[in-house]
């Protein structure tokens, strides 16, 4: 029930951030695509239906509730055949190195311990193929904190709730991570802060 709930309330709430997170990620015909951490696939479906019947989207998610929501999901739609959907964690992915062509993980990142997001990363540039295009979207550390983001950080102080994210300063993260950070965006998810940055896979070695 709580996957159902998720789906129809991010779905309206997350619109613009999945928007700005495709439009970076800008998907070609017959490319190999992620979404890590696809949750209901909607932005998988939305990635698939710009591939081509050549190209192919792997949705992986920890939450095998949540992919069957997303089975449920993509079934419906004329594309289906382009999307695969797999259990697994971005900080362990399933796949072999330098065999992607791109990825997305939108508000994910900031659900994971420090060590976790860390480890994300490294496996985002594992698995994407040098030049390549990553896609990163999460709450973003905006100093001086406004006033809503101070609100939620002492909700999350107070609930502790694994699902109130902990903000990344997203371009320093993945640049850590040997990433090549290119193009940033800000959206609002409930008044709060999201970065969304287009990273790139370095052609050559650091």
């Amino acid at each position: 029930m709580a996957h159902r709930l998720y789906d129809m309330f991010m779905f309206e709430t997350s619109q613009e951030t999945w928007e700005a997170t495709l439009a970076l990620l800008h998907p070609s015909p017959g490319q190999k695509l992620l979404d890590g951490g696809t949750g209901t696939g909607r932005l998988a479906i939305a990635i698939a239906d710009q591939v081509g019947d050549e190209g192919k989207v792997y949705g992986v998610d920890v939450s095998p509730a949540m992919l069957r929501q997303a089975r449920r999901q993509i079934t419906r739609t004329p594309i289906a055949d382009r999307i695969e959907l797999r259990l697994g964690d971005v900080r362990s992915l399933p796949f072999a190195n330098g065999s992607l062509d791109g990825a997305a993980v939108s508000l994910v990142l900031e659900l994971l311990s420090p060590e976790g997001t860390s480890a994300a990363l490294s496996e985002l540039r594992r698995v994407v193929r040098p030049g390549g295009r990553i896609v990163l979207a999460a709450l973003a550390e905006e100093l001086p904190y406004g006033r809503t983001l101070s609100f939620y950080l002492v909700l999350r102080g107070i609930f502790r709730l694994a699902a109130l994210g902990r903000p990344l300063a997203l371009r320093k993260l993945a640049t850590q991570a040997g990433l090549l950070a290119r193009i940033s965006m800000r959206r609002d998810l409930l008044r709060l802060p999201i970065d969304i940055l287009l990273c790139e896979v370095p052609k050559t070695a650091d």
